[in-house]
């Protein structure tokens, strides 16, 4: 049986059992470099603790505990709980600055709501050019980190059953050369599989560019796969702006990979040179915040799905 998370007894929890947790029971790690990006996932299923989760709490902003506590579902609470302390807990990892903890970090929104870290510069220290972002289904929330360039992650369920017309669905939100690729699947199976990898990619790459979907609808670009009948030098996927070509840039990369077998994670980051024509490097992380984490797998197991030039 899951513990309970119902608004009282977080709260109660976290006013009258006061011990002062650790927040550095897993050893620092390295900043990723400029060709690697860092995947990390929790199942919230797994986090079972009711001490953990009040433990989370305590890492929480003000703001931060007053919006999960305005929430009334206690799955949907959860999840949103392990959100800002998966973020929190996976940037206080990196070997950043002495005095950065899971409770000291803060975020500020960009002009679209994209959060991002807001540092506390000093003539002694500049702080990484760290990007982050993160997405969640009720069943497996993602974090993706990367140094020097922009990045946007999508999960979705491997399984995810669309209750519309799957190419009826897709003409309202993918241009009309997905939609024609998706026509051209024949296995109803394997078409609902490609709508949700394509869906999460568009939704990586919306949220690379940080702008919204509103500024970036999925109908104003095609993202056009590479095929299996193409050699590698033809095959690269391109971004094909469709209106408002100035407003979307194509120096990107993608890749996809499955994470704990159950969910497709789409990846897009800026391709700032260095990456060149090679995929760019995932490593991918299982973790359950301050308690373990078990690498899963590296760039031999992702499939790369865009090399944007």
């Amino acid at each position: 049986m899951l513990p309970c998370i119902c608004k009282s007894c977080l709260k109660k929890l976290h006013c009258f059992d006061q011990r002062m947790f650790s927040t550095s029971i897993l050893s620092p790690l390295k900043l990723p470099s400029r060709m690697e990006t860092h995947l990390w996932y929790v199942i919230p299923n797994q986090v079972k603790s009711q001490s953990l989760l009040t433990q989370y709490v305590d890492l929480l902003s003000p703001f931060e505990k007053e919006r999960v506590f305005s929430i009334d579902r206690d799955e949907l609470r959860k999840i949103a709980l392990l959100a800002r302390v998966f973020v929190r807990t996976t940037i206080s990892r990196y070997q950043i600055h002495s005095n950065v903890s899971p409770r000291s970090l803060e975020f500020k929104k960009n002009a679209h709501g994209k959060p991002e870290v807001m540092w506390q510069y000093s003539d002694e220290w500049d702080p990484p050019p760290l990007h982050f972002n993160i997405s969640h289904t009720s069943s497996l929330i993602a974090c993706g980190v990367t140094i020097g360039s922009p990045i946007g992650i999508d999960v979705e369920e491997k399984k995810r059953e669309l209750k519309n017309n799957i190419i009826a669905f897709a003409k309202r939100y993918f241009s009309c050369e997905e939609v024609n690729m998706l026509c051209l699947i024949s296995d109803p199976e394997v078409r609902r599989r490609e709508f949700i990898k394509l869906w999460t990619l568009k939704e990586a790459y919306v949220k690379a560019l940080g702008r919204g979907f509103s500024e970036a609808p999925f109908k104003t670009f095609t993202i056009r796969l590479r095929s299996a009948n193409q050699s590698s030098e033809d095959s690269k996927s391109v971004i094909v702006p469709l209106e408002n070509p100035t407003s979307l840039t194509t120096n990107w990369q993608f890749a996809q990979v499955e994470l704990d077998g159950s969910h497709y994670a789409a990846i897009c980051r800026e391709n700032d040179g260095l990456l060149g024509g090679d995929p760019m490097k995932v490593i991918v992380r299982k973790a359950i915040p301050l308690v373990e984490e078990h690498v899963i797998t590296e760039v031999d197991s992702v499939l790369p799905v865009a090399g944007l030039t």
